[in-house]
């Protein structure tokens, strides 16, 4: 679907799934009204999917050897990109990390920019 064309730090995830209010009721026991990536991209498209399979850009992920999955502090610094090609027609939805919690963006959720053209 897409080209990776640019991309500044070269580590994606493919294997953690959307936080919902379950994980956040799990981990740290705040799930109830707390922001989520399934939440917020439903909403965004203005659909009700109970599982959506995210392409976790920048977020450093990693399996040991136990086969236990982490999420490390980010690899990725302010400003840092990457440029994708749209291949076909593809309808999107983008949300920026809500857990403040993790070290998934360094306990501190920040926006983030992107940029659409033709």
């Amino acid at each position: 679907m897409f080209k990776v064309i640019y991309d500044d730090v070269g580590k994606h995830d493919l294997l953690h799934p959307c936080c919902r209010p379950e994980m956040y009721d799990f981990f740290y026991n705040n799930g109830a009204g707390h922001p989520n990536c399934l939440d917020n991209i439903n909403n965004s498209l203005n659909e009700k999917r109970p599982i959506i399979t995210p392409v976790n850009i920048f977020m450093n992920t990693k399996i040991d050897t136990d086969g236990n999955i982490s999420v490390e502090k980010p690899l990725s610094k302010a400003g840092n990109r990457i440029i994708l090609k749209a291949e076909h027609d593809v309808r999107i939805s983008v949300a920026a990390c809500s857990a403040s919690e993790s070290d998934c963006n360094s306990k501190k959720c920040t926006a983030i920019q992107i940029q659409i053209t033709d």
